[in-house]
């Protein structure tokens, strides 16, 4: 078995190409479910403003990559020719190494931020709970949360933690100086805006306007961080208040469009605007930054500013990669481990088959059960079923007895055919 990862971050491909592969939480779904229809092999899915990759486990690499291409390719109407401008596909070794790195913030725009961690368990639930996963990607992404926390526990590599959101805040004060008397725009009611603001209000910034499709959200944020919310449609009011303007939402389009500059200016007798994007998608239409006085910036832009951060971090992300390293020799050993005895794997997936039509069996009956229990029930049976199992994975291991391994055959079927696999392998 394999484990692969294909997709594109920060470090290969600018923004413009990132929004095009980006894939929001209301695709991600259908995104899945139509890799599991393809019989492709476990998957994952990561997607975030700096990043989308793809994990899988499978038996053909070269099969698999082809047909993600295509399917990449359709959903998203991409370019063959960028995949291999942009993207990267990594296997085995490689590919356990980067999951590693991308979960202890070394893989990240600003090495160390703490975000990430928490959008690779998210990734993680959500192909969980889809029935996307399976024993080789299960492990894989327990053992990743393992290494990302000795990381952030042996290391200072996350000290003091620095974010996109606050490198934003960073970008004002370059911009502005004191930013006390400023008054800014606030257009998203996420993490990062709220990252972003709690930064603002350290900095002693007062004139906080917050507006969200939602505006119940906006309002809530607003509540928390002593701000003034806003409905939606009042933004093009807002623009000729504001010094500035912060955005990140989820939106498919535009918000602010170029066409909608010009009014504005007018009002703001050509007063001089800031605007920071860092949405993937983007936010603000890129061709504002054509407007006399219009000065935007995006989240590449922050790339710069965020090297700063960085040399305190070298050493500490040295120590880190050699946690790394010695994380990559135990999985790849204990999958080598794995390989070696298809009779464990036997006996695994016949476990996680009948767990999962057991689990399917019952969710469909308790027809009103919510999202959270069901993610307990499906944990809580995993980790019945590994316990169950694991006594006689562990007696395999131990004793090469031909006479324990006839009885294990017989107790979980294990059918001749894969007997001689056992056998050839044993041979070469």
């Amino acid at each position: 078995m394999h484990i692969i990862v294909f997709g594109l971050n920060h470090n290969t491909a600018p923004v413009e190409v990132r929004e095009r592969f980006y894939i929001s939480e209301e695709r991600l779904h259908d995104f899945l479910k139509q890799l599991s229809s393809e019989n492709l092999g476990e998957s994952v899915v990561l997607s975030t403003c700096n990043r989308t990759e793809i994990y899988m486990a499978t038996e053909d690499i070269d099969t698999t990559y082809k047909n993600l291409k295509d399917i990449v390719s359709n959903s998203f109407q991409i370019e063959i020719e960028w995949f291999d401008r942009y993207t990267y596909l990594l296997s085995d070794e490689d590919a356990y190494r980067h999951i590693f790195q991308v979960a202890s913030g070394l893989d990240s725009m600003v090495i160390g931020e703490p975000q990430i961690l928490g959008q690779v368990k998210d990734a993680y639930r959500a192909a969980s709970f889809m029935g996307t996963t399976g024993f080789y990607l299960n492990r894989l992404f327990h053992r990743t949360f393992y290494v990302a926390k000795k990381v952030r526990t042996e290391t200072k590599i996350g000290y003091n933690p620095v974010s996109i959101s606050s490198m934003a805040v960073e970008l004002s004060r370059h911009i502005f100086g004191d930013l006390t008397h400023r008054k800014i725009l606030v257009i998203g009611a996420g993490e990062m805006c709220e990252i972003a603001l709690k930064h603002f209000k350290k900095d002693g910034l007062k004139d906080i306007y917050i507006t969200n499709r939602t505006f119940q959200k906006a309002k809530m944020l607003s509540e928390e961080i002593a701000g003034i919310p806003c409905q939606f449609h009042e933004i093009p009011e807002l623009l000729t208040k504001v010094d500035m303007i912060l955005s990140s939402t989820g939106a498919d389009s535009f918000i602010i469009k170029k066409d909608d500059i010009p009014s504005v200016m007018k009002k703001r007798k050509n007063r001089p605007i800031f605007i920071i994007d860092i949405a993937v998608p983007r936010d603000i239409d890129p061709a504002v930054n054509e407007i006399e006085n219009v000065y935007l910036y995006n989240i590449d832009d922050l790339k710069e500013l965020s090297h700063k951060y960085m040399e305190g971090r070298l050493k500490e992300s040295e120590h880190a990669a050699m946690i790394v390293e010695k994380e990559i020799t135990k999985f790849s050993q204990w999958l080598r481990q794995i390989e070696i005895h298809p009779l464990i794997t036997h006996i695994i997936e016949q476990a996680e088959r009948i767990r999962n039509k057991e689990l399917n069996k019952m969710i469909n009956r308790l027809k009103s059960i919510d999202e959270e229990t069901i993610k307990g029930i499906d944990l809580l049976t995993k980790t019945i079923v590994n316990k169950l199992i694991h006594p006689h994975i562990r007696l395999i291991k131990q004793q090469n007895n031909p006479l324990v391994l006839d009885i294990m055959k017989n107790l979980f079927n294990y059918e001749d055919e894969d007997e001689e696999k056992m056998d050839y392998r044993h041979e070469g």
